[in-house]
């Protein structure tokens, strides 16, 4: 079974007349809301209030001087604002009309209502009595004392069938009543003068207007109606099409999203009426309100720019209430210089509407010439032309709360930089510890060399000492073979089976070229041992003069098998183009893990650039060497291989940084050949490369200098 849902209706008119105006509306929501049935209740001026203090309604639809005051008794909230279709164009604001009988001489504008008989629709009607009173009050007419008599009806027919009949002098009714009635055939508008009737508005109001326009009638709901049906409703309202049967029955285009209702609470503080009748004992208890939230308060005037400051506002500052006259200007100029064009951008972008709502902090001057941080807040009004006239709002102190922000900024920063320093800390604690790794590795290596050339030393020594011997006796026995041999040209069968089974001549002819082969075999070897002992350098001074060529010599040496061809790749070829140097005062053990370092990262470029280029690409190590100004040596070893691109090189020379795949380098040879060339022998290691152009290294060595390790 549906829940029955009433919407109460303002009979302005008629009971049949409503009926006829909003039961499609009452259908429409019953079809987009199918578990209720909605029903339209018509409600008199009289019956409307009763029906709100009852709650017999769970919705009403009623014109908004009468919505204002249920918001205020009951807490109604609106939903929509009606788009009252009139000859063609739908609007959603209106007014009311005074009027009178057009033979009636005797009235020619408001001041002409003394001592006439006026009738209007009902006391709490906007449109028929309320919007009129105010324009009356404002001509310096008061409806009590000056009328000589003031008559309800209940209805806006009846206000117009008095004027026509006589009944009465003059009267009030809303906007489009008279156009309206006129339509239907039940009036002549002939028979009617409009009194101070409002032309400003041309087309874009083109009815009898006698007041302002105010907002058009809402659709609210009560507070005993849950406030998810609330919404539904709303939802509906706001798609119902504009050509809808319900729409037109209403003589409208639909609902619009609720309009500021700010312009009728004004008319109601000019009349004092409820709910602003007791207007001073509800300002009384809001300033102890706003007195106990120790916020101070503003109102600003923005046609003359005056501006009301309370006396909470001006203690803030300093100032007693008589000390700062109520101008902008006194709040303007006491912005903090930093803040004032942000504050006033922000007020320019409210007031063209890019923000929905005014919020910001900044600084005022206090009278001691400190500066007091406030939170502003305001909302601004506007008239019907969307032009704003008033803003008002408070300032709250929060200048401790700013204070406490500032400290606890201060304390991260302190801890951020802390924290930072500590990273910084950890960073160069691993770095050092990966180094004294390296460097242990190849101290370690560098002892496993020479332990290694220092044992196979001494048996090469042995050989190639006694090779000189053994090529002399094995001379001296084939010369005794050869004499026995002219001596005894045919020896026993016995000796010439032994001759041809042992080739005594293949080994006569060979042997010497086997001797041969043995000492140049041993001579390698030597040469390679002693390459191994000058590369390690254990055996000599830490700092003394070195030959750098022979340090080059034998690294290229030690990397000799990695720069020969196989199957997989050519032969790198090593073009040098040495210098005369002189010998340089440096550590040769750590130079020549520079030389060691560079050399290899070379090599592993180049073998992957054989990977990438055509079959006739020759690889290529160039290195050269030469003196500047008799005071630097400088080095260069460049690849033809692929190049570096700027992102690597700038991080080239990072501790950890690498190019290479997992597990095939630590990151650290470049990074360490830094540190040994710039910061422990005092020169330059600079990098030159582009993609697809190569990569060169430049070590700049001073000639002599006296080197701290």
């Amino acid at each position: 079974m549906k829940i029955l849902i009433k919407i109460g209706v303002l009979a302005h008119r008629d009971i049949q007349n409503t009926l006829q105006t909003w039961q499609k509306t009452a259908d429409y929501l019953t079809s987009e809301l199918p578990e209720y049935h909605f029903i339209i209740v018509p409600l008199n001026f009289n019956d409307i209030g009763a029906a709100m203090k009852e709650n017999a309604v769970e919705f009403v639809i009623t014109s908004p001087g009468i919505y204002v005051e249920f918001e205020a008794l009951y807490g109604v909230n609106r939903l929509a604002t009606l788009k009252h279709l009139r000859m063609g164009r739908a609007y959603t604001m209106f007014g009311g009309v005074i009027f009178c009988n057009a033979n009636c001489e005797n009235i020619q504008s408001l001041t002409d209502l003394r001592g006439k008989r006026f009738v209007a629709v009902a006391e709490n009607s906007l449109g028929g009595w309320r919007s009129a009173w105010r324009e009356i009050v404002e001509a310096g007419i008061n409806p009590d004392r000056d009328f000589q008599s003031l008559h309800f009806t209940n209805s806006h027919d009846a206000v117009i069938y008095a004027i026509e009949q006589g009944k009465a002098d003059a009267g009030t009714i809303s906007t489009n009543v008279l156009e309206q009635m006129a339509l239907e055939g039940k009036v002549d508008l002939k028979n009617f003068k409009i009194i101070n009737q409002q032309t400003q508005y041309g087309e874009k109001f083109p009815f009898a207007l006698s007041t302002r326009l105010y907002p058009e009638w809402t659709f609210a709901v009560t507070q005993k109606t849950s406030s998810e049906l609330g919404e539904q409703v709303a939802i509906a309202l706001l798609k119902l099409p504009k050509d809808h049967p319900a729409a037109k029955a209403a003589e409208s285009e639909g609902w619009t999203i609720p309009l500021n209702y700010q312009s009728i609470h004004e008319c109601f503080q000019v009349l004092q009426v409820h709910p602003y009748k007791d207007f001073g004992k509800t300002t009384s208890s809001f300033e102890l309100a706003v007195k106990g939230s120790n916020d101070g308060l503003w109102d600003w005037n923005l046609e003359t720019n005056e501006v009301f400051f309370s006396n909470r506002w001006k203690e803030m500052l300093g100032y007693t209430e008589s000390e700062i006259p109520n101008h902008f200007q006194e709040w303007k100029q006491r912005l903090h210089p930093d803040d004032s064009d942000r504050v006033l951008t922000t007020f320019r972008q409210y007031f063209e509407g890019q923000l929905s709502t005014y919020e910001q902090e900044y600084r005022l001057q206090h009278r001691n010439g400190n500066y007091l941080w406030v939170l502003c807040r305001g909302i601004l009004l506007r008239d019907v032309w969307n032009k704003p006239y008033r803003m008002a709002g408070s300032h709250t102190d929060i200048t401790r709360r700013k204070q406490a922000e500032e400290e606890l900024r201060q304390s991260e920063l302190q801890l951020k930089t802390q924290t930072q320093h500590l990273q910084q800390a950890l960073k160069e604690l691993q770095q050092t510890q990966m180094q004294l790794i390296h460097s242990e590795k190849m101290s370690s290596l560098g002892q496993l060399v020479a332990g290694i050339a220092h044992e196979i030393n001494n048996p090469v020594n042995f050989i190639y000492g006694n090779l000189n011997y053994l090529e002399e006796y094995v001379q001296g026995l084939l010369n005794i073979v050869q004499t026995f041999q002219q001596c005894y040209p045919q020896p026993i069968n016995t000796v010439q089976v032994a001759i041809e089974k042992f080739e005594l001549g293949f080994v006569s002819n060979d042997l010497p070229q086997l001797l041969n082969s043995l000492r140049v075999g041993s001579e390698r070897i030597r040469n390679i041992v002693r390459s191994l002992r000058n590369f390690s350098r254990l055996d000599e001074a830490e700092i003394k003069p070195v030959d750098i060529h022979e340090g080059i010599e034998n690294t290229l040496l030690i990397l000799q098998h990695r720069l020969k061809s196989n199957s997989h790749k050519a032969t790198i070829v090593i073009n040098k183009e040495y210098g005369n140097l002189p010998a340089l005062e440096c550590s040769p053990g750590q130079l020549n893990q520079v030389f060691m370092n560079i050399l290899s990262n070379a090599i592993d470029a180049l073998e992957e650039t054989i990977t990438h280029q055509p079959n006739n690409f020759i690889p290529t190590i160039t290195i050269r060497t030469n003196v500047i100004d008799n005071r630097w040596v400088l080095i260069y070893i460049a690849d033809n291989g692929l190049g570096m691109g700027e992102d690597t090189k700038l991080r080239v020379f990072d501790p950890f940084f690498t190019t290479k795949p997992v597990g095939q380098g630590t990151g650290l040879g470049l990074s360490i050949s830094y540190q040994i060339v710039v910061e422990r022998h005092s020169g330059k290691l600079d990098l030159f490369s582009e993609p697809g152009k190569g990569t060169e290294f430049q070590i700049k060595l001073p000639l002599s200098r006296y080197l701290t390790i």
